[in-house]
């Protein structure tokens, strides 16, 4: 099969999973996006918990070779057989001049049969489900996202469910979305929260200060990509640029 390198800078880190190969193991994904404004989705990258979490972080420049998945259809996946993080990670201002050309409509995407895109929303509400607040070290709270991504929203539950009702801005044909975040970063968040404070009340009401103050002085895009399973909508990620143009800090601190 034919293989291929690419140059690809990190825009997300999907939650990592259980390698099936190896049970010590474990794989994460990534929406990257390269030197010619492609996006792709790019798995599995493996690692071991014992030997440090991941050895890349969002604006991390990979070269990653790849080929075609054998069971993945959607045209912007990719197989990645070995990676190499170059120590070169873009800077805000490249990684805006490179997703700004890609804003879209869910709307579109769908027209063009895409399963990845980028999108500006406009924010009509925010839905938080606080469904658990026992404390999770991390290892657990990537297998429940793990758990949720195979068995779908009607038979798996997250700790906390966040889902964001919105408009793609400036598309006269969108009537709204209701969709959840699946944001890896986020979540790490969300689960640092919870080891705070443990009143479902009060996770709720310190997630959405959270995003307020974040939403202050940035902007916010969305990071969309498909179920594998269910094909449905999923925001894999936010990119969020400050206004003036500063430097974006990690979501989480880490």
């Amino acid at each position: 099969m034919k293989r291929e390198k690419e140059e690809v800078a990190v825009l997300v880190r999907a939650t990592p999973e259980k390698s099936k190969k190896d049970g010590e193991g474990h794989a994460v994904g990534v929406i990257g996006i390269n030197r010619q404004g492609e996006l792709l989705r790019l798995y599995p990258l493996g690692f071991r918990y014992g030997e440090g979490l991941v050895d890349f972080r969002k604006n991390d420049l990979l070269e990653v070779t790849v080929t075609k998945p054998e069971h993945d259809i959607r045209w912007e996946s990719k197989k990645v057989l070995s990676h190499t993080n170059l120590e070169k990670p873009l800077k805000e201002r490249e990684i805006k001049e490179l997703v700004l050309p890609l804003v879209t409509s869910i709307e579109k995407l769908n027209i063009e049969g895409a399963s990845l895109g980028i999108v500006k929303p406009e924010i009509l509400n925010i839905e938080i489900n606080v469904n658990s607040t026992e404390a999770y070290d991390r290892q657990q709270y990537f297998n429940l996202m793990g758990d949720f991504l195979e068995k779908g929203e009607k038979t798996a539950r997250m700790p906390v469910e966040i889902r964001f009702f919105f408009r793609c801005e400036g598309e006269e044909a969108c009537r709204g979305h209701r969709i959840i975040l699946l944001d890896w970063e986020f979540n790490e968040t969300v689960r640092n929260i919870i080891r705070q404070v443990h009143e479902p009340a009060a996770v709720e009401k310190k997630i959405k200060e959270h995003f307020s103050d974040l939403m202050k002085e940035r902007e916010l895009y969305f990071i969309m990509g498909t179920h594998f399973t269910y094909g449905t909508w999923i925001i894999t990620g936010l990119f969020c640029p400050e206004k003036n143009g500063k430097i974006q800090s990690i979501l989480s601190g880490y």
